[in-house]
């Protein structure tokens, strides 16, 4: 045995064998930390290569059940034996929640180790009691911030690992502080190991920071198979659930929870529009998150400006999209929006990345401002800079959402598969045609 020492920048995780006053990688100062470890002089077992036939006939193997219909869509299936996941997101968001849940849906099957480094473990137990969980038994709770602890208490009866969080985790041997980047390096490493050895799947809970990203080094995410982000707003009781990054199923998967007094609980999208006789300002929509097509609704409101310079305020929709969509709507239909305040908002604390919602934005927005309202009309399509309505994927996956809808007329960009209720849009200066707008005034 012989003992390497190094220093490990704790802002973003560079290595040098010398010591450093300033980060050559990311510039901070005075953050270079001397980590020493051991090194092993025993030369490790050459291992024989594998076919890549024999591989995949071998490995095949069911998927774990979270016990979340919606959360198992999102991951193709639910977990695979070995497999790694990482969850991320804002405190008091409901990781711990969603953790201890799914644990005590797996203790159903197996036995599960959930391993609290921030809670003690009456903590834990009082969650499980007023979540009412059953199969308590099967739960058993390690209160330890160590890694190697953990490891050492990891064996082949467990068959499910729960981590949080991973910023909690301290070693001895590293020698930084906890949620350092050397620690949360350390500690992911070691854990996700163990879990490829013994072929357990393992839920890390991570934090997050002010940015919005997973707290720690950048390899961390590259380390795991799955990432996920838990994101709901201060303000309401929903919950979105992202897939991020997914080696085992497509990424950007989606679904959506309701936090409650028993818990989270998987909810259908209709809990998020109303569609009993929406005002003017409201038009439905559908959008694909992943491979899941989403009904949402967008609300526009659009007033007189108090100041000189007029407001555009977005929550849930791309604020760059916002204000193309109102320069082409003033380009294209001479309306006069460059001296109101415009107000866009998805309704549910829902954000939306899918263009396909510019048409409905674009509708809402004129809606609005005639004060004419659409009723029960839902509209998709993108708006290029020209004011043209062009096509997007999955038209059909689309329809198909929106008939669940009790909906009187449906706008969709020119060339697709029309329909009863349906309504081709080529430009943007169809939409007055639509409406029955004729003039404006200014003032």
């Amino acid at each position: 045995m012989k003992k390497a020492t190094h220093f490990v920048c704790e802002s973003c995780g560079y290595e040098s064998l010398k010591w450093f006053g300033r980060c050559p990688s990311c510039g901070a100062w005075n953050t270079a930390r001397q980590v020493t470890h051991v090194e092993s002089e025993r030369r490790r077992d050459v291992v024989e290569p594998v076919s890549l036939t024999g591989i995949i006939t071998e490995t095949k193997s069911e998927r774990i059940r979270t016990g979340f219909s919606e959360l198992d869509e999102a991951l193709s299936g639910g977990f695979l034996p070995g497999q790694v996941v990482l969850l991320g997101g804002e405190p008091g968001v409901g990781k711990s929640s969603l953790a201890l849940q799914i644990s005590c849906h797996l203790a159903s099957m197996f036995k599960v180790l959930y391993v609290t480094a921030e809670e003690s473990a009456e903590q834990v137990g009082y969650r499980a009691t007023r979540f009412d969980c059953r199969f308590k038994g099967n739960v058993v709770v390690l209160s330890e911030n160590d890694p190697q602890a953990v490891l050492n208490t990891l064996d082949n009866s467990y068959r499910f690992l729960v981590v949080d969080s991973l910023q909690a985790m301290y070693s001895e041997q590293v020698g930084a502080y906890p949620g350092s980047v050397a620690q949360v390096r350390t500690a992911a490493s070691l854990i996700t190991e163990r879990c490829k050895q013994l072929s357990i799947p393992a839920l890390l809970i991570a934090h997050i920071t002010k940015s919005g990203e997973i707290a720690g080094p950048k390899m961390v995410e590259h380390l795991v198979d799955t990432v996920i982000y838990f994101e709901g707003e201060t303000n309401t009781d929903f919950r979105v659930l992202r897939v991020v990054k997914n080696r085992f199923g497509p990424s950007g998967e989606m679904c959506i929870f309701e936090m409650t007094e028993l818990g989270l609980k998987q909810i259908d999208e209709s809990f998020l529009i109303d569609i009993e006789e929406p005002p003017a300002g409201n038009c439905f929509s559908c959008v694909i998150e992943g491979s899941k097509p989403l009904v949402v609704q967008l609300q526009a409101l659009v007033s007189k400006a108090r100041s000189v310079s007029p407001r555009r305020v977005s929550n849930g929709y791309d604020l760059t999209r916002l204000l193309m969509l109102i320069a082409i709507l003033e380009r294209q239909t001479r309306l006069p929006l460059e001296s109101r305040d415009v107000y866009v908002n998805v309704m549910g604390g829902l954000r939306i990345t899918d263009t396909a919602a510019d048409l409905a934005v674009a509708c809402a927005i004129v809606s609005s401002l005639t004060e004419i309202s659409l009723g029960r009309t839902a509209a998709f399509g993108e708006i290029s800079l020209d004011g043209r309505v062009r096509p997007v994927h999955r038209i059909k996956n689309r329809l198909d959402a929106l008939s669940k809808v009790e909906l009187e007329k449906i706008l969709l960009p020119a060339g697709s598969d029309l329909a009863n209720g349906f309504r081709a849009l080529k430009d943007v200066r169809s939409l007055l045609d639509v409406l029955g707008v004729r003039k404006v005034d200014s003032e």
